[in-house]
């Protein structure tokens, strides 16, 4: 809810740009590509909404709305930075996806490296766990990493981010 209440608010402030005209856009194309700023600037600003509005379908797709926002006008402003020639609109779309694509992938693969570490580090401390019981003490590495079947160095990394996740102090 509070995703679409930023949204909406920020379409409505984008009502205040003057939308361009096809005959403006046919002038500042051909100024965008003497290399005249002002009108890169102002193609920028009147292609805002759509690509705002691209960003529909990807609400939800567990980014914030800001950053899908931010990322969208980044791939605007890079479109029309490259633009050389053909349908500058389609460009812009296509750029604006693939950048939207590109994060909320990022992001996924973040949450899955996440996921995939405190797997690991659950697998340690239950490994851990059971070899202290069978032993009476607690287990070395070398007998962790047997357990585990995995390499001794994977095992002392496992045991530092589980130390330092346990002691906030070395976490400032």
């Amino acid at each position: 809810m509070k995703d679409k209440s930023i949204l909406e608010m920020y379409l409505e402030d984008m009502k205040e740009i003057k939308p361009l005209e096809e005959s403006e856009l046919d002038t500042l194309k051909k100024a965008l590509l003497s290399g005249d700023n002002s009108a890169k600037n102002r193609i920028i600003e009147g292609h805002m909404m759509y690509a705002t509005e691209l960003i529909q379908p990807f609400v939800g797709c567990g980014q914030e709305i800001t950053d899908l926002i931010s990322e969208s006008h980044l791939a605007l402003t890079m479109a029309v930075a490259e633009y050389k020639s053909g349908d500058l609109k389609a460009q812009i779309r296509t750029a604006v996806e693939k950048r939207l694509n590109e994060i909320i992938d990022e992001e996924t693969k973040v949450k899955n490296a996440s996921n995939m570490l405190a797997e690991r580090l659950n697998d340690l401390m239950e490994a851990s766990r059971i070899l202290a019981q069978e032993y009476g003490r607690e287990a070395s590495v070398e007998e962790l990493s047997d357990r585990l079947m995995v390499p001794k160095d994977e095992v002392e990394e496992l045991l530092k981010i589980s130390l330092n996740a346990m002691d906030p102090e070395k976490n400032i």
